[in-house]
């Protein structure tokens, strides 16, 4: 081989960059044709806070949240966290519900959470049921989404009121829960 003589290229090589250019315009038509677009939050709506039960160790709440997905994926749900304050004043403190659900691409969903949240003083147990008869509280609270990769907490807020009804009802029926009573 002389100078300006070139070997013959392989035939494995002499197509390299056609496959080159052609696994690259394969590449841009899927990412185009998949959409490769960034997941946007769920829309969390509370939907109502019910007490079902009241016992001298914690509140017992059933909240329930609308969830709408909007992504072409599902979505997971890894935990529902509230802050209960009770008669404006009264800050039961937060509780979180290690709860696994998926919310389903493009769809609507209820996410339901029994909630217990501890008394951390009982006088102001006794004080709600001789107190007003709307009891009124306030939740704020988040709910997480997604896994290692992706990770979203998005919040929600909640106000309502329990009567003295309600709130005399759900103690009768945990009574017999107490220690020592038959």
């Amino acid at each position: 081989m002389g100078f300006g003589m070139r070997p013959a290229p392989s035939p494995s090589l002499r197509h390299a960059p056609a496959a080159v250019g052609l696994a690259a315009a394969f590449a841009l038509a899927a990412s185009g044709l998949l959409g490769c677009s960034k997941p946007r939050p769920p829309t969390i709506a509370p939907e109502h806070a019910t007490v079902t039960g009241v016992d001298p160790r914690a509140l017992h709440l059933d909240v329930a949240l609308s969830a709408t997905n909007p992504n072409a994926v599902d979505l997971t749900v890894r935990n529902v966290t509230a802050h209960v304050i009770v008669a404006k004043t009264i800050d039961l403190g937060s509780t979180t519900l290690a709860q696994t659900m998926t919310l389903p691409a493009g769809k609507a969903s209820t996410i339901d959470a029994p909630m217990t949240i501890p008394w951390t003083d009982l006088v102001a147990l006794s004080q709600l049921i001789g107190g007003a008869a709307a009891i009124p509280f306030t939740i704020e609270g988040s709910v997480e989404l997604g896994g290692d990769l992706l990770h979203l907490t998005v919040p929600y807020h909640l106000t309502g009121a329990m009567t003295q009804q309600q709130l005399l009802a759900a103690t009768l029926r945990s009574l017999p829960q107490l220690p020592g009573l038959p």
